[in-house]
């Protein structure tokens, strides 16, 4: 993927972050800079998995995210807050996003004509509240989530209390590496 390198305070020169995104009954909050294509096809659920052989050079374990879990509940964890269990759900539409804006080229919670709430909805998951945190262009776990903890509003949904599961979608790999974080409270 070739992105425009944004003016954004993360880690590494062609990494980039678009905001957080929280959604509550009446509340969206997005913080970053975003980019979209209008010409894009429309995002549709699994339309646009990742390749797994790909994404295995990113994570070490991506079935149930296994690695990032351990590394996101240390966060959590010492910033006093519950650890969050992985659903396959919000993997589900995680991963089929994480696709969808590597393939299109775009960096946005709204790309494709869809809303974090649509795309998780699209599953059938039943949620109170739910988060986003979007990356681009970090080799690593630990990469994006540094990035995300030096956010403050990426750091805010990483330590939601209110949040109880997550998944992780991966696609892409090197600098092409776009990482789609869906935070979730469930019904």
């Amino acid at each position: 993927m070739k992105k425009l390198v944004r003016n954004l305070a993360c880690v590494g020169a062609v990494a980039a972050l678009s905001g957080c995104l929280g959604t509550t009954p009446g509340i969206v909050t997005t913080v970053g800079q975003t980019t979209t294509n209008p010409n894009a096809p429309d995002w549709t659920l699994n339309s646009y998995l990742p390749d797994p052989a790909a994404n295995t050079t990113t994570q070490s374990n991506p079935i149930a995210d296994g690695s990032f879990q351990t590394l996101f509940n240390g966060v959590r964890t010492s910033a006093g807050v519950q650890t969050l269990a992985w659903n396959n759900l919000l993997d589900n539409a995680a991963q089929s996003y994480a696709g969808y804006l590597n393939a299109t080229d775009q960096l946005s919670h709204t790309a494709g004509n869809s809303t974090l709430a649509s795309r998780v909805n699209a599953t059938g998951y039943a949620w109170r509240e739910l988060g986003e945190n979007l990356g681009e262009g970090y080799t690593s776990e630990g990469a994006v989530m540094t990035a995300w903890q030096n956010s403050p509003g990426h750091n805010a949904n990483l330590i939601n209390p209110n949040f109880e599961e997550f998944a992780l979608g991966v696609s892409g790999t090197g600098g092409d590496t776009v990482w789609v974080l869906v935070l979730a409270d469930p019904l």
